[in-house]
């Protein structure tokens, strides 16, 4: 999986050293993914109470006090499972190909 993953950031045009470091946090990203999908589908009842009681919680929000949550409530709740987790390691790629290794 490291190979495949280095040739695919490789392909793309990522240096050398931010790949090597890079891999490290794809696959963190993708474990802890993976271990979140696991509970979810294991408590999936609870998984959706969860939610509606956050996205209650959100839409009832006092914009006064908290303006940026009030605002952005339908967008901090948007996405299908599939768009945001795309969208993270989409983001993580950009970051990693951007972000130079400083060391020392």
């Amino acid at each position: 999986m490291l190979e495949r993953l280095l040739a695919l950031l490789d392909e793309g045009g990522v240096p050398a050293a931010q790949a090597a470091w890079g891999v490290n946090v794809l696959l963190q990203s993708a474990t802890a993914t993976a271990a979140e999908e696991s509970m979810r589908a294991q408590a999936q009842q609870r998984a959706e109470q969860e939610w509606d009681a956050l996205s209650h919680a959100l839409h009832e929000v006092d914009g006064r006090t908290h303006p940026r949550l009030h605002a952005l409530a339908d967008e901090l709740l948007s996405g299908t499972p599939e768009e945001r987790l795309s969208w993270s390691f989409r983001m993580l790629i950009n970051g990693i190909a951007e972000t130079p290794v400083r060391r020392g």
